[in-house]
């Protein structure tokens, strides 16, 4: 899940929530958003880049992972219109 990926990375490189905010460009409270695994969130596609590339992870794993969230919300929004 792109919230436990993050977390896991950023806390792997002893880095807070605020060091990752000044070294990506990415507010904190994106960042603070996307680690709580709110179910309705999901960070823009330059957010999540940002973000791999200040980790220094692979940004196409992060991508995927930010995709799953997007269909995930899509899949709750089709079968909640039909309730």
């Amino acid at each position: 899940m792109l919230a436990d990926t993050l977390r896991q990375a950023r806390r792997k490189k002893g880095w807070g929530a605020r060091h990752l905010s000044k070294r990506s460009g990415v507010s904190l409270e994106v960042i603070e958003q996307i680690e709580s695994g709110s179910p309705s969130y999901v960070p823009s596609e330059g957010n999540t880049a940002l973000l791999a590339e200040a980790l220094r992870m692979p940004v196409g794993s992060l991508l995927v992972e930010r995709d799953r969230l997007v269909e995930r919300l899509a899949h709750r929004g089709s079968h909640g219109a039909s309730a």
